[in-house]
């Protein structure tokens, strides 16, 4: 009996500790979302264009593994990426949730962009995407300016594993035609139907927020050279707290298997 209390207590001084800490997460979002109204922070903020690293990610994915999404925060972290440079993101979470709502995180987003960027912002063309084709909701507005196309690519489960289902299907409806094809058949043939099926890069880097160190369906097929880095969580997300991510990143040695 007396070991049960003392877990109890241990257990719940562990769900106290997390609490304070996604409090602390979430006071410290309200403040930063009060401090941007201020020019002095939208100058901080304009900064992220000037920023240099050696080795930045062709293709950023984001995975989401926490009950409450924060849209403001997610489309701090897509505008934050193509300012310094990354033109592919991709934001996961296995209920679809974002995917579902991405008309909302689409006017988000535009309007982050234009609170942080203000000049800037005409220069860059977002579009939202599952990988197959842009939304229907994406608005191009080009007004003689030369701009930077960005793609945001909102992915689910059915995104994930459901795209080697369709390829496998692709496959064999190919041998039953050919025969022959089975023959000379490699690793290369189904990369290339599952491009056919979802044309998405390979990310060279996954944040992972949340407690759950899992990939929960995100493209499975897409991560043999990915580098996952795991936060907290995504509420109160900071850009140095990005930045220290893309410096760990920089730091890493790929060996490609070597």
């Amino acid at each position: 009996m007396f070991h049960r209390i003392i877990l109890y207590v241990i257990h719940k001084c562990i769900d106290t500790f997390f609490f304070l800490q996604l409090l602390f997460r979430e006071i410290n979002s309200l403040v930063q979302y009060s401090l941007s109204l201020f020019p002095e922070f939208l100058k901080f903020y304009k900064s992220t264009t000037d920023f240099n690293c050696k080795r930045l990610p062709t293709h950023l994915g984001i995975i989401i593994c926490e009950d409450k999404i924060s849209f403001s925060d997610v489309s701090n972290l897509i505008v934050w990426s193509f300012a310094v440079g990354i033109h592919h993101i991709s934001i996961f979470d296995s209920s679809g949730y974002i995917k579902l709502n991405g008309n909302a995180l689409y006017k988000e987003m535009i309007v982050k962009k234009n609170l942080i960027l203000k000049d800037a912002a005409h220069y860059f063309d977002i579009i939202f995407s599952d990988g197959k084709s842009p939304f229907p909701y994406n608005v191009s507005i080009k007004n003689g300016h030369r701009t930077e196309n960005v793609n945001v690519y909102l992915i689910s489960q059915e995104d994930g594993k459901q795209q080697i289902v369709e390829a496998a299907k692709k496959v064999s409806k190919n041998i039953k035609r050919e025969p022959d094809l089975l023959k000379n058949f490699h690793s290369l043939h189904l990369d290339q139907c599952i491009k056919g099926v979802i044309n998405i890069p390979d990310p060279e880097l996954v944040i992972l927020f949340g407690l759950t160190n899992g990939l929960i369906g995100y493209l499975p097929w897409h991560i043999r050279l990915t580098e996952f880095i795991s936060q907290l969580t995504h509420h109160g997300f900071s850009f140095e707290e990005f930045r220290k991510v893309l410096q760990r990143y920089n730091k890493c040695e790929q060996r490609f298997g070597r």
